[in-house]
């Protein structure tokens, strides 16, 4: 299950370089496409076929490979997505864990894959602090003193 969200995560990255990429090669020819891949996605095509614009013909054939790749890219994730879903729909603990609020089914799911079994931490804070949130420490003598977290 870690494995599927860090393929997963993988993907979202590259999901987002390829869209910065169309984004600054269109900015060369002085095209702004705000941020966003859902901007990407919709207005790209328009611009491809717009003849007023002057673009290169071989950059407009560039630009829709990128914006292929960059589909392709996008149903990878959605297709993980999926499966990450029905695991989780699939698992107890997750929907458990997915009531509390703030914590969506994924990452519900990639908690329970990190976390693996739980009972390996003696109380609720060791695995704030194992997941780095509790920012301050104070440890001396081999005895470890765990501080509250800050309010900012």
């Amino acid at each position: 299950m870690l494995a599927l969200h860090r393929v997963r995560q993988g993907f979202v990255k590259a999901q987002t370089a390829q869209a910065n990429q169309i984004r600054g090669l269109l900015g060369e020819f002085g095209i702004i496409i705000p941020q966003g891949i859902g901007y990407i996605a919709s207005r790209v095509p328009d611009l491809i076929e717009d003849a007023s614009n002057k673009l290169p013909g071989t950059f407009r054939m560039l630009v829709q490979r990128l914006l292929d790749h960059l589909k392709e890219l996008d149903r990878q994730v959605d297709e993980l997505e999926a499966q990450l879903q029905a695991w989780h729909r699939s698992s107890k603990l997750s929907c458990k864990l997915a009531q509390v609020p703030g914590i969506v089914p994924i990452t519900a799911s990639a908690l329970l894959a990190s976390i693996g079994d739980a009972k390996s931490f003696h109380s609720g804070r060791q695995v704030a602090a194992w997941l780095g949130l509790v920012p301050r420490q104070h440890s001396s003598g081999g005895k470890s003193n765990l501080l509250g977290m800050s309010k900012s």
